[in-house]
């Protein structure tokens, strides 16, 4: 009976003991089918959006062309610059500017007669001379510029009124009014003995035959303005060739706005 009752003992002994064996070989009722949570990315401020590019200015719309590029002597040579953006019709500054040649030669342009910066307006149109000029600046064309023009110093055609347009006094006589007609445009005449005028007469001529008297007379006129400069670069040899050449138009700050090749 002991014998029965020792093996019973053992026999539940083993039985509890295997049980237990089997229960912690498994994983933990409380840790059943349980992952790692995945690691959220802590959050981010959001990277501020770059700043917007400012609009780069549009360059000015000027328009070369060849002008007399082919003359040899640089009082006569010149090419041609113009303002005809319809899209842009402020005045645009051309001092500083430079013009550049297929070999590099440049030139800058200057400034106007007065020492300040010329400007195109809208319409206008400027010759840049090659030489220096004849009046030692630069300078706008008017309805009187001709009379700069008595030796054929200007390289472009001027003109100026016919002094026999103006109101004449009336005690003008007819030998007066006939030299005045016979008086070419733009011209100061050379009056002396053997003119034949009396002294009212010369001193009519005197007073409006000049560029000064035009100015007085027409600077009124709404046709005074002729929206043409003269603006020169002062070199003394030619500058452009009279084949296969190009002209270049830097802005201020060097960049390219316009060229031309022929």
């Amino acid at each position: 009976m002991w014998l029965i009752f020792v093996l019973i003992i053992v026999g539940i002994v083993f039985g509890f003991q295997r049980k237990n064996i089997n229960l912690f070989s498994q994983t933990p009722s409380g840790n059943v089918n349980q992952t790692t949570p995945a690691k959220t990315p802590p959050a981010t401020t959001p990277a501020p959006a770059p700043a917007p590019t400012p609009a780069t200015a549009k360059p000015p719309a000027l328009r070369l062309g060849l002008g007399q590029v082919y003359s040899t002597q640089p009082a006569q040579e010149y090419i041609v610059l113009e303002h005809f953006d319809f899209d842009n019709k402020q005045a645009i500054s051309i001092s500083g500017m430079k013009l550049q040649n297929r070999d590099r030669v440049s030139g800058t342009v200057g400034k106007n007669e007065y020492g300040g910066d010329i400007y195109l307006n809208y319409g206008e149109r400027a010759a840049i001379v090659t030489g220096e000029s004849p009046l030692g600046k630069n300078f706008k064309l008017n309805k009187c510029s001709g009379y700069f023009n008595q030796n054929n110093s200007l390289p472009v055609y001027t003109s100026c009124p016919s002094l026999s347009d103006l109101p004449q006094p009336r005690n003008l006589n007819n030998k007066c009014i006939q030299y005045i007609e016979s008086l070419p445009n733009c011209a100061v005449p050379n009056i002396n003995a053997d003119t034949g005028i009396d002294n009212t007469c010369a001193e009519f001529v005197i007073q409006h035959a000049s560029y000064v008297g035009c100015v007085a007379d027409h600077k009124n006129d709404t046709d005074f303005d002729q929206r043409h400069w003269l603006i020169y670069l002062g070199k003394n040899a030619e500058m452009w060739g009279s084949r296969r050449d190009l002209i270049q138009l830097f802005d201020q700050l060097g960049k390219l706005i316009a060229e031309i090749s022929y």
